[in-house]
């Protein structure tokens, strides 16, 4: 299937998807204690090999043939080649991203079960040191902050296998019960982090972990994470999408892809371009 806009192909948000399993109780349980889980084969292996197949459509066999477009993917990161919303460029991805039971499965980890809405995605290409130092450094430990109300989910989803080596995430579990630690989006190293945040000292650091494809890390708002370099010598695929509870409202944080929809502070945070993809009530709902 070629690649083609997601409006062009039909692609329809809130769709079961083969391939996708549900969240376990003991999975959502030791979420909420420690703000992110592995989730073991939470996608078929033959699906993440299609959506790895549609990436190096887009990127290029080795992650970094493609052309960054300044002011919209993260052109000025070392830490990775990216490539911004492939699910607006390509049918599966969209899919895939927009499926009901992922869309679910971000509602049970959240703890209600509740509509859910997708915001968007991203491919990060962590290449080898030995390829390009300007796309494989370590990424810092920061907070994923949002502009609403709620606490969101974000899935790191290796297209490949992942080792320790190429820079696979890790995290400080229960960080995320502490708020808010430092400006948003800043990476800093671990002594900087400890200085910032005292109280992370008594958050374990996660184990460096190998993925196989289909294996997929969830976390939520504010959980402190990083990765390190990748010393290895292959590239390190990952595809990361977001997702929030449909009822949260906007709270002003400064953003364009927000502002430009004309969504004011204080509203809920809800457009067509923000879709439902699960509703307890249905399969999906407009605006």
């Amino acid at each position: 299937m070629s690649i083609s806009h997601a409006a062009e192909t039909g692609a329809t948000a809130g769709t079961d998807v083969p391939g996708i399993r549900e969240v376990t109780q003991e999975e959502i349980e030791r979420f909420w204690e420690n703000g992110w889980i592995r989730l073991p084969k939470l996608i078929d292996p033959d699906l993440i090999g299609s959506l790895l197949q549609r990436a190096q459509q887009l990127m290029g066999p080795g992650g970094d043939a493609n052309e960054e477009r300044l002011g919209f993917d993260f052109e000025t990161s070392p830490a990775s080649q990216s490539y911004r919303s492939p699910s607006e460029v390509d049918e599966l991805f969209r899919t895939v991203v927009t499926s009901r039971q992922l869309g679910r499965n971000a509602a049970l980890l959240l703890g209600r079960d509740h509509a859910t809405r997708f915001f968007d995605d991203i491919l990060l290409v962590k290449l080898p040191l030995s390829q390009r130092d300007d796309r494989g450094q370590p990424l810092g430990w920061h907070q994923d902050k949002n502009p609403t109300d709620r606490s969101w989910i974000y899935f790191w989803i290796p297209l490949d296998h992942v080792t320790p080596e190429q820079g696979a995430v890790q995290y400080m579990s229960g960080s995320h019960k502490l708020g808010p630690l430092w400006r948003g989006g800043a990476c800093v190293n671990l002594e900087e982090a400890y200085r910032l945040a005292p109280r992370l000292r008594s958050c374990a650091l996660s184990d460096e972990l190998t993925f196989e494809p289909g294996d997929v890390m969830a976390h939520c708002s504010w959980v402190v994470h990083g990765t390190d370099a990748n010393v290895g010598t292959r590239a390190r695929w990952v595809y990361r999408p977001s997702f929030y509870p449909a009822d949260a409202v906007y709270m002003g944080v400064p953003s364009p892809t927000i502002t430009q929809r004309g969504i004011a502070p204080f509203e809920p945070l809800a457009h067509d371009d923000f879709p439902v993809i699960y509703n307890p009530e249905g399969t999906g709902e407009k605006g």
